[in-house]
């Protein structure tokens, strides 16, 4: 291992490395010594360069793991950069169901998944790369989001989506797509109940980009223009949307995360979250909606909307429109 990684470093250039399946190499140890092996290739590469190789240097190099049961003491002891945050599927697949995980009741739910310091074991966001699906897609809970929403009416599988990618967009955490789940792709070799295996087609389904790419045919009901052309199209500008505010935003690279309003009365389930304060030049604020409760006429009151900045107007990013002044902090919300 350490002489791919070397030949990896050297020869490809590469800037950091996963380590799927800790358990399996079984020793702390070495894991530690891969990672340092890792940084000492790079401060070799750019003294070689004639660049000095300082503390930065080291924080350009990341080795996270793949372990599921989250051994704290990986990072603790330095021995991984960071950890895939098993975790955070687990609660948003939860939460977008209305479904609670972890122990915890619906708001907890969702705040453990937002801000991954809540839970004690990570205590930085570059420790924690997010997921609502990776390529272990077999078990309850694991499929790909459309296999596991295939019941529902399409429209309630779009928003679920949706709101599953606002989710790990804006949480805490590095972000990471499965190929095909950003148009909401299907699994399909799999039995009639929706199970996959390592012999049923885990490793051997490929993404169907025709499915996003295919001219406007009919959905399940025989409707014209219906998930199977359309629909997918409007998740994929929606994750699409989303991945531009990720990468463009300050706020959303910082660990700074405020719930400042939740609200569980007559059946809703709604949360709001502050992304990024301070130094950021503007926050994001995040109105979540995890019911099917729809506010009455034009308006949904949040009291604790911060002041706008003189000379600042705010937009709704995933419509696209400028919000009008006199309906800051109290907007529509839909289900």
């Amino acid at each position: 291992m350490l002489t791919y990684l070397t030949r990896w470093m050297r020869g490809f250039r590469v800037d950091g490395i996963r380590l799927d399946s800790v358990e399996n190499v079984a020793n702390w140890d070495f894991v530690q010594a891969f990672s340092e092996r890792g940084r000492a290739l790079l401060h070799e590469r750019w003294t070689n360069a004639g660049l000095d190789p300082n503390k930065e240097a080291d924080a350009r190099f990341l080795v996270v793991g793949e372990e599921l049961s989250l051994p704290p003491g990986l990072l603790r002891e330095h021995r991984l950069d960071g950890l895939w945050n098993e975790d955070f599927q687990t609660r948003i697949r939860a939460a977008i169901l209305g479904q609670t995980a972890g122990g915890d009741d619906f708001e907890w739910t969702v705040r453990k998944a937002i801000d991954c310091r809540l839970g004690g074991l990570f205590t930085d966001g570059a420790q924690a790369v997010n997921y609502i699906t990776k390529h272990d897609v077999e078990g309850f809970r694991h499929e790909r989001l459309f296999t596991m929403l295939r019941g529902m009416p399409d429209e309630q599988i779009e928003k679920r989506i949706k709101l599953a990618f606002v989710c790990l967009l804006t949480a805490v955490g590095i972000p990471m797509l499965l190929a095909g789940e950003e148009f909401a792709d299907d699994h399909d070799t799999f039995d009639k109940d929706g199970h996959v295996t390592q012999s049923s087609g885990k490793q051997v389904d490929p993404v169907n980009f025709g499915r996003l790419t295919a001219a406007p045919s009919t959905d399940r009901e025989g409707n014209p223009d219906g998930f199977f052309g359309p629909l997918r199209r409007r998740i994929f500008a929606y994750v699409k949307d989303l991945i531009a505010l990720r990468t463009s935003l300050p706020a959303l690279a910082v660990n700074d995360t405020d719930f400042i309003w939740s609200d569980f009365g007559d059946g809703k389930r709604v949360l709001v979250w502050r992304r990024g304060e301070g130094a950021t030049p503007a926050p994001v604020i995040v109105v979540a909606n995890f019911s099917d409760f729809q506010s009455a006429g034009p308006e949904y009151v949040i009291p604790t909307w911060p002041a706008t900045p003189p000379g600042r107007t705010w937009v709704e990013l995933t419509q696209h429109r400028e919000v009008d002044p006199r309906f800051v902090g109290r907007d529509a919300v839909f289900p």
